[in-house]
């Protein structure tokens, strides 16, 4: 095995997934405005992460702008996000003319960390965005205590954290709203994008269901018709996309302890590498494993994380820098904020993505884990 070809890519929709598409489109029922599907999709969604209201949309990112335009988030204000993230955490910040402020993240779980956000929060902060890194559980019992005592709402953005648990609860139901992503190489997919907004507040549920669809809704005392209350967006799923979720959603557990029984497997024959720190799975949680995320530790003459990536790549294992660019240094928030956030900083340079997900065999994972100590070894 010595190509990068020879490992199976993710996703890997399943027969059942298709049959639902095509039953999906045989139906000539294609948005939610006329088939159901949608809103099953939605119901199995709440149902599985325990929270009171599931709202489907266009994409990850849409979920976050809509929980941002939810809580009234606009020019002037500001949203705290972290740093070590996907820009789509935070773009959704500008788009509705506030400033995203930049945090740092803890060294162990690479999340949230509690005491950056609490030294960052003005009287003009508005949200804070507190993303489920990897699968791996932030700290929302000191997150939400931070947003609770400043009268701040918590956005979860969990669209790297289906499965992930703290407590023996879903994450998703410990902030006010949370954002679900079903891009294609995610825990689940509904056919390649797609999101979800999450919430217990039927009042932001029922204002984003409006955001989505050009927010329009019913007009009170005139049955059948509808007008836009407000400017709003077109975020709506589709009704293919809905049918392969859904399908794929009855599948969510067994994906997720696929992907856990991968990590141990890698944890375990990774255990003792010289200079290798393997992830953490915090006390009381359920790390989902959406990537499995070491650090080449530096020192001791041993090669940059950049230098043993391509080896790795040129071995057949497609391991990729995470984020080898903090938010709050990339061009695209030039003067949003000028600070040093050095746990980031720092990470950005040392960590790598292996791949976990349930399409790996043990082979597979035990050639990953040798070609691993063997870069390692050099």
């Amino acid at each position: 095995m010595s190509s990068f070809q020879e490992l199976p890519r993710w996703p890997q929709l399943s027969d059942d997934d298709i049959e639902a598409a095509v039953a999906a489109l045989r139906s000539n029922r294609l948005v939610g405005l006329s088939n159901s599907v949608v809103e099953e999709f939605e119901s199995a969604l709440a149902a599985g992460q325990g929270v009171g209201h599931a709202v489907a949309v266009s994409t990850g990112t849409a979920a976050v702008h809509l929980a941002l335009h939810a809580l009234d988030v606009g020019p002037g204000d500001e949203v705290i996000v972290p740093t070590h993230t996907f820009i789509g955490s935070a773009s959704p910040v500008t788009y509705l003319g506030a400033r995203p402020v930049f945090a740092d993240v803890t060294p162990d779980t690479h999340c949230l960390d509690p005491d950056s956000v609490k030294s960052l929060i003005t009287e003009r902060t508005k949200a804070i965005v507190v993303v489920h890194i990897n699968g791996c559980a932030a700290d929302m019992e000191a997150l939400a205590a931070v947003g609770a005592a400043a009268g701040v709402p918590v956005i979860e953005d969990m669209a790297q954290a289906l499965g992930t648990q703290i407590g023996g609860r879903p994450v998703g139901g410990f902030g006010d709203l949370a954002c679900v992503s079903l891009f294609e190489q995610k825990v689940i997919t509904s056919g390649g994008e797609g999101g979800a907004v999450l919430t217990n507040n039927p009042a932001y549920a029922e204002r984003v269901r409006r955001l989505r669809s050009h927010g329009e809704g019913p007009i009170e005392g005139r049955p059948g018709l509808i007008w836009a209350h407000e400017v709003g967006y077109n975020y709506r799923l589709t009704t293919v996309q809905a049918a392969v979720g859904l399908s794929q959603h009855a599948r969510l557990g067994a994906m997720v302890e696929a992907r856990r029984n991968n990590a141990a497997r890698l944890s375990e024959r990774l255990a003792g590498v010289e200079g290798l720190e393997l992830p953490v799975e915090p006390e009381n949680t359920v790390h989902a494993f959406w990537k499995y995320v070491v650090r080449a530790v530096p020192g001791d003459g041993r090669p940059p994380a950049a230098e043993i990536a391509a080896t790795l790549r040129s071995r057949g294992v497609p391991v990729l820098l995470r984020y080898p660019f903090p938010l709050h240094q990339q061009p695209a928030f030039d003067g949003h904020q000028d600070v040093s956030l050095p746990v980031a900083e720092r990470l950005s340079q040392e960590l790598l993505a292996l791949p976990s997900h349930p399409a790996l065999t043990e082979g597979h994972l035990d050639h990953i884990a040798d070609e691993v100590r063997r870069a390692f070894a050099a």
